[in-house]
């Protein structure tokens, strides 16, 4: 898989992923771009849908639908994983985004 790196600032809020109602794990960093997530147990291999829940509301809403296609992932000592994925965003995920990016990213 591809790794990239891309500047993404680090997020000092508990963003949390889920594909469907199942929970996969947390942002770690992110851009209207990209993300960066860790879990545990198997990471996402294919095009996944995931939601982002919000620990606050923004624009009105507490969670973002992305498309996230993987592009690299590793295990790390302590079980977890860590994994880039390209996002697929609207317009409205986008504002979200970018808002959680630049008010709660550490630049």
């Amino acid at each position: 898989m591809e790794r990239r790196r891309f500047r993404r600032p680090r997020l000092r809020l508990n963003v949390k992923a889920s594909i469907g109602s199942q929970p996969i794990g947390h942002v770690l960093n992110l851009t209207d771009e990209g993300v960066c997530l860790t879990g545990r147990g198997v990471p996402p291999s294919q095009v996944q849908p995931l939601r982002l829940d919000l620990p606050i509301p923004l624009y009105g809403q507490r969670e973002v639908a992305v498309m996230a296609t993987p592009c690299w992932h590793d295990y790390l000592p302590n079980g977890h994983w860590r994994g880039g994925f390209h996002l697929q965003v609207d317009d409205n995920a986008v504002s979200i985004l970018t808002t959680l990016a630049g008010r709660y990213g550490d630049v």
